[in-house]
């Protein structure tokens, strides 16, 4: 994504920007200086995965990174990250992942969940993404 547009880059660099704290469509869009249904939908005209889906996946690479230390706790790991509860924080994995967060831990560390990111969200959408500007600037 080297070559894509700034505001590309910079969408980006806010999904990971301080350990994941970018948590909601509406924050991602505020720090990007753009109205949240604005950002939605120039996703859905460039056929991309929509940003809530990225958010999401980040948010779990943050938390696998996290989990790499053994001696920190799913619980530790869910109060990081502003999860409300250690089992919402399960149940997120759950439902993304189809996984415990057991089992999560046990197979993703930061680095493998990193990889997950870029193949389900990055390539099959890099053709796009290097022309993709969603602060609409170009496109």
């Amino acid at each position: 994504i080297g070559h894509a547009p700034e505001g590309c880059r910079r969408f980006f660099q806010l999904l990971f920007a301080d350990g994941a704290r970018v948590r909601t469509v509406r924050i991602l869009a505020g720090r990007l200086g753009v109205v949240p249904t604005t950002l939605i939908s120039r996703f859905v005209r460039a056929n991309l995965p929509p940003p809530k889906r990225y958010l999401t996946l980040a948010r779990l690479v943050c938390a696998a990174r996290l989990l790499e230390n053994p001696g920190i706790s799913v619980a530790a790991t869910a109060n990081e990250l502003d999860y409300s509860s250690p089992q919402a924080f399960g149940r997120h994995v759950k439902r993304i992942l189809g996984m415990g967060t057991r089992t999560f831990r046990e197979r993703y560390d930061g680095e493998g969940m990193l990889q997950y990111f870029r193949d389900e969200l990055v390539l099959p959408h890099l053709h796009t993404l290097r022309c993709f500007d969603p602060l609409g600037l170009y496109f």
